[in-house]
C-alpha cells in the first residue's frame, strides 16, 4: 500500500505558522524605522501565501485519505481534526489578504494593519497547533497509522518435498494403496498369449 501524503505534508503550513508572528513584527518595525525597504514586506505575503497554499493541500490530502482512515478510526474524531483544519487555514487566508492590503496602503497605516496581522497570526499558530494535536492524537492514540501499515508477508513454500512426507494427493501412502498395485488379470501384464485355433485344422478333424 502506498504512503500517505498528507503526514508529509502537514508539517509546512504548521511549521511556517509559528515563525511568521515573529517575522510580521520584525520585518514591520524594521520598515517603520526605515532600516528595511517597503518592498521587503513581499516576503511576509510570500509566506503567508505558502501557509495557505500548503494548508489547503494538506487538507485535500487529508480527506482523499479519509476513507482509508475511517476504517479504523470513528469519523467523528476525524471530522475534528478536519473541521480544526479547516479554521485554521481560513484563519491563514485572513492574514493573507489584509498582507496584502498592507502593502499598497498610505504608509501611515501601514503599521498598526500589520500589528494586526501579527495578532491574527498569533491565533493562526494556536490553530495549528490544535487541528496538528487532534491530527497526533488519530495516529498515536487511536491506530490511524494502522491503515497503512502491510501485513506481515507469509513464509513461501519450499521448492523441494520434505522427506518422509507423502507429497501425492492421495492421504493413503502409494504401498498401502491397493488401487496404484498392477492387477494380475492386466491384459497388459501377462507375457501369455492365448492361443487361437486354426479354423482349417477344425475342418480337417
Amino acid at each position: 500500500m502506498p504512503e500517505p501524503l498528507h503526514p508529509g505534508i502537514v508539517h509546512l503550513p504548521l511549521a511556517l505558522s509559528f515563525v511568521l508572528p515573529v517575522l510580521i513584527i520584525v520585518f514591520a518595525q524594521m520598515i517603520r524605522m526605515n532600516k528595511m525597504s517597503p518592498g521587503a514586506w513581499l516576503v511576509i505575503i510570500g509566506l503567508q501565501l505558502a501557509v495557505t497554499g500548503s494548508g489547503y493541500v494538506a487538507l485535500e490530502t487529508g480527506e482523499t485519505e479519509e476513507h482509508n482512515v475511517e476504517k479504523y478510526v470513528p469519523k467523528k474524531l476525524i471530522h475534528e481534526h478536519e473541521e480544526a483544519s479547516e479554521i485554521f487555514v481560513g484563519s491563514s487566508v485572513i492574514a493573507l489578504v489584509l498582507s496584502v492590503a498592507a502593502f499598497f496602503i498610505r504608509k501611515e497605516f501601514q503599521f498598526p494593519i500589520k500589528m494586526g496581522i501579527a495578532v491574527i497570526s498569533l491565533g493562526s499558530t494556536y490553530l495549528a497547533y490544535s487541528a496538528g494535536k487532534l491530527g497526533g492524537e488519530l495516529v498515536y492514540k487511536h491506530g490511524a497509522a494502522s491503515a497503512y501499515s502491510e501485513p506481515a508477508p507469509e513464509p513461501s513454500p519450499g521448492l523441494l518435498p520434505t522427506p518422509g512426507v507423502n507429497t501425492s494427493e492421495s492421504p493413503v501412502p502409494a504401498e498401502d494403496n491397493e488401487s496404484l498395485k498392477a492387477d494380475e488379470n492386466d491384459y497388459g501384464n501377462t507375457d501369455e498369449v492365448p492361443e487361437v485355433e486354426d479354423e482349417g485344422s477344425k475342418i480337417e478333424d
